[in-house]
This record gives C-alpha cells, sequence and structure tokens, in this order.
C-alpha cells in the first residue's frame, strides 16, 4: 500500500506550497539503506512538506523493486487536490528550498529537473552522519550533469504521457525513458534552469548498478530509444 504522510496541517505555513507533494520511492530491504531511509524521512517529516512513501505493490510478488510502478500508484492514489509532485531518492538529502522552487516552476511548466550539480557521500561519511557526526555535506562538487531521477511534473503531464514505463523493473533507465518521454510529448515552453542548490545523494551499495546488456532494463531502453 502507498503510505500517505500528511505532515503539513497548515499548508500555508509550510516551506512547501499547497497542492504539492514530496514522492519518494521505497521498498524495504533490511540493509544499509533502512538506516539512511530512517533518518532522511525523519528530515522529511521535519521539513512540513507533504510526503507520500510510494511502494511497489508487486515488490514482494517479483523481487525486483520497480521505481516506476511505485510512482504511478502514488500518483494516482494521491488525493485530488494535490496536482503537483516532486519526487526525490530515498537516499538523497531533503531540500525544501528545491521543491518550493519546483512548485514555483510547475505554475508555468510541465515538468522540471531539480539538480544541476551535487555530491554523493562516502560510505564513510555516511556512516560518521548516520552515527550524529559533523560531515561536509556540501563541500566541493563531484559531478556538475543534470541528473534526471530527481524530477516535477504536474498531474496532468504525468497523465499525459501515462506515468513512468513499468517494464522497468530493478535499477536503471526508467528515469531517464521519463525524461525522454516528457521532452517529446510534454515539451517546456521555456530552457531548463536551475534553483542553484546541490544535490546530496548519501552512499548505497551499488551491486546491483549493471549497465551491461545483462541488465534487462538496459536492452529495453536500447530498443525504445536507439
Amino acid at each position: 500500500m502507498t503510505e500517505w504522510k500528511a505532515a503539513c496541517p497548515q499548508p500555508h505555513r509550510c516551506a512547501c506550497r499547497s497542492k504539492v507533494a514530496v514522492i519518494v520511492p521505497w521498498g524495504t530491504d533490511n540493509g544499509p539503506r533502512e538506516r539512511v531511509w530512517a533518518r532522511v524521512r525523519q528530515m522529511w517529516e521535519q521539513t512540513g512538506c507533504d510526503l507520500i512513501v510510494a511502494a511497489d505493490p508487486l515488490f514482494a510478488e517479483r523481487g525486483r523493486f520497480a521505481v516506476g510502478r511505485a510512482i504511478n500508484r502514488a500518483v494516482r492514489l494521491a488525493p485530488a487536490e494535490y496536482d503537483r509532485f516532486v519526487c526525490f531518492g530515498a537516499d538523497m538529502l531533503p531540500c525544501p528550498a528545491t521543491v518550493q522552487w519546483a512548485a514555483e516552476q510547475l505554475d508555468e511548466q510541465p515538468w522540471t529537473l531539480l539538480f544541476d550539480r551535487g555530491r554523493g557521500l562516502s560510505e564513510q561519511d555516511t556512516e560518521h552522519w548516520l552515527q550524529g557526526g559533523q560531515v561536509e555535506l556540501y563541500g566541493a562538487e563531484l559531478f556538475g550533469s543534470p541528473c534526471v531521477g530527481p524530477i516535477a511534473f504536474t498531474r496532468a503531464t504525468f497523465e499525459r504521457v501515462d506515468g513512468f514505463d513499468e517494464r522497468y523493473e530493478g535499477w536503471g533507465y526508467e528515469d531517464v525513458d521519463l525524461w525522454y518521454r516528457l521532452q517529446r510529448d510534454a515539451p517546456r515552453t521555456a530552457p531548463q534552469a536551475y534553483p542553484g542548490t546541490a544535490l546530496v545523494q548519501l552512499w548505497h551499495p551499488t551491486e546491483h548498478h549493471d549497465l551491461s546488456g545483462e541488465n534487462p532494463n538496459v536492452r529495453l531502453f536500447a530498443e525504445m530509444w536507439g
């Protein structure tokens, strides 16, 4: 079941604008990411943003978490008054200022990416942070290219492109595929802009990050887009 956390009883007082929900897809793994998400979720709940923790209804049955399936279900089950959605990963630090910027962008544009720069914390720094230690979160950026995973869109845009392609299961390319279809089927009327805030991504295991032809998502993306 998609979990709905209404953490904003007085929307006019919170950092996010009314009718905006933050979606974070999450599937329990009982591993290192579980501890990260517990801390990140607590931080989201303290921002005052409305949070949807999006579950994949077929995760247990299929054994492969599908981000697209989780987000699709979350949007479709969200109360009708929520017409704008901002998607973050479970291992990304909350950034209410970026959520507010995205909400304003969606007044004029059908969708927007959120970050054009950021950094990823090492395993050691992430563990230190989890234990309450001080870590330089916004130091030197480790990458400077747009990230298409964190994204915001209106409900109307989501419906226009029919959400994520749920054939992508496990890791990889579901976000790029959505971005491609948004550009093709719901183009922006102004160039992509960014708010100037940096993405901070906490460490997580990457053994499953397979970009070879053995990954069915790689093959599917190639079939769809060449």
